[in-house]
C-alpha cells in the first residue's frame, strides 16, 4: 500500500468533493481506502489531515464526514437545488457559496430562523436573481476569530437566514443576543469567492488570513468582528 504523501491527501480531498457532486453525500472511509489502496488507518489519517486544514469535519469520535464545506453530510434546513440534484449546506453562507463551489445555478431553499417563513434565493452566474423575501438575509452570530473554535457549533447555530432586519432585530430582542453582522445575498456571494470558487481544483488551498483579511476590508467588511 502506498504511504499517506502530502499528493494522495490532496487527491483524497479532491476525491471526496467530486464524490459529493455526484452522488450528492460524501464517501465513507471504506470507499477511501479502496480508491487510494490504504489502509484503515492511513485513511483516516488523511481524513484528519484534511480536517486539521479545514477542508472537512467529522463527525466527533468516528471516521465519518459531516461536513466538507459547503457541503453537509446531513439534511439540515439549508437545501440548495442546482444541475438536477439536492445538496444540503451546513448553513445559510454555505448554501449561497454552493453555487461558487458547483459553478451551476442554484435555488436555496431555506426558513427564517425567527418565524420560519419559507427563503428561496435563486442564484446564477454569480448573480441573485430572485429573492423571496426580497429582503431576505444572512446573519452571521459570531465574530470571525471564533468560527473555527467550534465549526459544527459555528454553522449550525450562528450562521442562519432571516426573512428581513425587522426580524433579526425581533429575534435578537426576545432571545437577549447583541452583535453580529448582516449581509444581503449578493454580499456574501462576494464574501465567498477567495474561499469556494476553486474548491473543485485538485491543487486547491485555503486562502491565507491576510489574504481573507484584505478580501474582507476590499468589501467594506472592518472592525472587530471581521479581524481574524
Amino acid at each position: 500500500m502506498p504511504g499517506l504523501t502530502d499528493a494522495i491527501v490532496s487527491e483524497v480531498r479532491k476525491y471526496i468533493f467530486d464524490h459529493i457532486a455526484e452522488n450528492t453525500t460524501p464517501p465513507v472511509v471504506e470507499q477511501i481506502m479502496r480508491k487510494f489502496g490504504l489502509d484503515r488507518a492511513s485513511a483516516y489519517e488523511a481524513l484528519l489531515k484534511l480536517q486539521d486544514a479545514h477542508h472537512v469535519a467529522l463527525v466527533r469520535g468516528t471516521q465519518r464526514i459531516l461536513m466538507a464545506f459547503p457541503f453537509s453530510g446531513v439534511v439540515t434546513p439549508f437545501r440548495v437545488s442546482a444541475g438536477g440534484k439536492t445538496y444540503y449546506a451546513n448553513c445559510a453562507w454555505d448554501s449561497i457559496a454552493m453555487h461558487l463551489t458547483l459553478d451551476k445555478e442554484e435555488e436555496v431553499n431555506s426558513y427564517c430562523h425567527h418565524c420560519a417563513e419559507e427563503i428561496r434565493i435563486h442564484i446564477r452566474s454569480r448573480q441573485v436573481v430572485s429573492s423571496s423575501p426580497r429582503d431576505a438575509i444572512v446573519y452571521l452570530a459570531l465574530p470571525a476569530s471564533k468560527w473555527w473554535e467550534d465549526i459544527v457549533n459555528t454553522c449550525s447555530n450562528n450562521m442562519v437566514f432571516f426573512s428581513s432586519q425587522k426580524h433579526l432585530d425581533e429575534w435578537k430582542s426576545r432571545v437577549g443576543i447583541s452583535g453580529g453582522e448582516a449581509l444581503t445575498p449578493e454580499q456574501t456571494i462576494k464574501l465567498s469567492l477567495p474561499i469556494y470558487s476553486t474548491k473543485m481544483n485538485l491543487d486547491y488551498s485555503r486562502p491565507s488570513k491576510d489574504k481573507l483579511q484584505a478580501h474582507f476590508e476590499s468589501l467594506g467588511l472592518t472592525g472587530d468582528f471581521w479581524k481574524l
